[in-house]
């Protein structure tokens, strides 16, 4: 991987990642605190897209983790900036919220990280124009059966 966003030169690998060919010179010398906020950076947008963990959580526990250089540090987009784009990012994952009551809900909403049941009830009502959907995993079930009482609103 090149640091340099205007570096023209490619390398081509094969699927095991075995080496097929170069195009070009590539000869400029490494910018370590660029490719340390890139491996930072990729690796933040890498939890983004995989967990629902707040950005600005992510970017101060990653931050915390690493040594950056000084160099590194200095060149690192604030939070702000970071969050701004990330969350476009993560939207584009983020399935869209439906018009109607008519939809298939993505078996990852449908089960706890642990693949624990957590949609407990899905029930169309009156012609399939209301819709029921309760969400509970078996340990708030549990905690809810076992509770003396039990506040509502």
């Amino acid at each position: 991987m090149c640091s340099e966003s205007e570096c023209g030169v490619y390398i081509h690998t094969n699927t095991t990642d075995e080496f097929i060919c170069i195009n070009g010179n590539h000869n400029h010398s490494v910018n370590h605190d660029q490719l340390e906020t890139k491996l930072l950076r990729d690796k933040m947008k890498e939890r983004i897209l995989s967990e629902t963990t707040p950005i600005t959580k992510i970017y101060d526990e990653e931050i915390a983790k690493v040594n950056l250089s000084k160099g590194a540090a200095a060149i690192l987009p604030t939070v702000i900036e970071y969050r701004s784009n990330m969350s476009k990012a993560r939207r584009k994952n983020t399935p869209v919220i439906p018009s109607g009551v008519a939809f298939d809900i993505p078996e990852f909403y449908e089960q706890t990280l642990s693949c624990q049941r957590f949609l407990f009830m899905d029930l169309f009502m009156k012609r399939g124009q209301d819709r029921i959907l309760v969400f509970s995993s078996d340990q708030q079930l549990q905690l809810l059966f076992d509770s003396e009482i039990i506040f509502m609103n």
